[in-house]
């Protein structure tokens, strides 16, 4: 019975100091190593000591049985500029992440704005050329529905279109007005504005007028030439007395045998002589002379009288 009562007695004493054992174990080694760190801490300079005060404060458990480090003004004031500008440099840092990342939307931004001009530019490039397509289609329609002059009127007028006005008023001049307006239809606006200021004032309002009120260039050359007719058969008509007064008046083959005779320039300077009291006899002798004739005497002319030589060949053209 006693045997039994000392046994628990015996088991709780070694449960008691099996517990005791554990807590030296661990305590044993943290008071040595506080120890340790009090004696260095000693024996180093403040600005060691204050580092491994910091290092070990950041220890748990050891952290909080170790003092605090201790700075002098100067150190608080470093430390104090430190932390400065360790913020400082955080706070530059912060703010040039956040112009990055503004310049990189504004850029995005820019993108999408240049995306969408490109888009504008195309949208307003397919508008003038649907436009310009519509204006050409029209002006094609148009020009298929308009009458167009012959051949032949518009071989002249690009003829007169490559002369100066100055140069080709003067010639047209001495067609009839009909023939003129005829002409003149068949040129350009600026061609037709420029010769008719080099005309008279009366001349140029009367074809003006013409040019108004035709209706087609077939109905100025139905004029023109109806025109022609009338101005050949008064030519005619004044000439036929002055060639029945005379007797002795050459026929057309002798004359032209007479002309066909002389050099060139001698015929071309008679006959500019006579067109200017009758051009009527001057067309007479140059139809009645052969081709070669003919054209050497008007090359003569107009190497004189270039005025004379481009009435009497239109009047040619147009007989």
């Amino acid at each position: 019975m006693a045997k039994t009562e000392v046994q628990p007695e015996m088991a709780l004493e070694e449960g008691s100091g099996s517990k005791a054992g554990r807590i030296l174990l661990f305590a044993v080694p943290i008071l040595f190593t506080i120890v340790l760190v009090g004696v260095l801490l000693t024996l180093l300079n403040p600005s060691t000591r204050n580092s491994v005060l910091e290092t070990a404060n950041k220890i748990p458990v050891v952290g909080t049985m170790l003092p605090k480090p201790t700075y002098t003004p100067e150190q608080q004031a470093a430390m104090k500029k430190e932390q400065q500008k360790a913020s400082d440099e955080a706070t530059i840092k912060q703010l040039k992440t956040q112009l990055q990342q503004k310049t990189t939307e504004l850029n995005a931004a820019k993108q999408k704005q240049a995306s969408t001009q490109t888009e504008v530019d195309s949208l307003k490039k397919q508008v003038e050329d649907a436009k310009a397509a519509q204006k050409k289609a029209a002006a094609d329609q148009q020009s298929k529905e308009k009458p167009k002059p012959s051949d032949q009127v518009r071989q002249l007028a690009a003829t007169y279109a490559a002369m100066s006005a100055s140069k080709a008023a003067p010639i047209l001049e001495t067609l009839t007005n009909e023939e003129i307006a005829m002409v003149l239809n068949a040129m350009g606006t600026e061609q037709q504005s420029a010769i008719l200021q080099k005309m008279t004032a009366d001349k140029a309002a009367k074809i003006s007028i013409m040019l108004k009120n035709a209706t087609s260039p077939q109905q100025l050359e139905t004029a023109a030439n109806a025109a022609r007719a009338a101005a050949d058969n008064a030519d005619k008509a004044s000439a036929q007395p002055q060639t029945n007064s005379t007797g002795g008046s050459l026929n057309q083959t002798q004359l032209a045998q007479t002309f066909s005779s002389m050099d060139a320039a001698s015929a071309a300077t008679l006959l500019a002589q006579m067109a200017k009291t009758n051009q009527a006899k001057v067309l007479t002798i140059l139809k009645s002379v052969d081709d070669t004739t003919r054209s050497g005497i008007l090359s003569q002319m107009a190497g004189t009288d270039s005025e004379t030589a481009a009435a009497l060949a239109n009047k040619l053209i147009g007989s």
